[in-house]
């Protein structure tokens, strides 16, 4: 079972996440605050993450740069999911590695096969 690692603010939005990754097949945990997703990411060392971009205090984009300085970490797939659909967040996203970008709300079929094809061509898969 592939492990995902949610960092999202919206508890909403991570919580019907949340069911339909479980739904899929996934194992998924959450945080709510990138600030508290660092550990989480080092520790569980999930096979994907899902990023919002902008989130109070520490953003995704800040969160995935930290992450590229862990030799646990780094290869990590991530994906974006934001609501702020912009040319220079596609762009910031990307320059740090993303798997793919995409924009809320979700398609959660897309999001899926997006998964699934970040963990395959991972450099590390699980």
């Amino acid at each position: 079972m592939h492990k995902i690692l949610i960092v999202d603010d919206d508890q909403s939005l991570t919580h019907a996440l949340t069911v339909r990754l479980r739904a899929a097949g996934f194992h998924v945990d959450v945080s709510n605050s990138a600030y508290d997703a660092t550990p989480m990411a080092l520790h569980l060392r999930p096979d994907l993450m899902i990023l919002d971009i902008d989130m109070p205090g520490y953003t995704g984009t800040e969160f995935h740069q930290c992450l590229q300085y862990s030799l646990r970490a780094r290869n990590t797939p991530v994906i974006y999911l934001s609501g702020h659909d912009t040319e220079m967040n596609r762009r910031l996203a990307f320059e740090q590695g993303a798997a793919t970008f995409l924009t809320k709300p979700y398609d959660a079929v897309h999001l899926i096969a997006a998964i699934h094809s970040a963990i395959e061509a991972s450099p590390n898969p699980a």
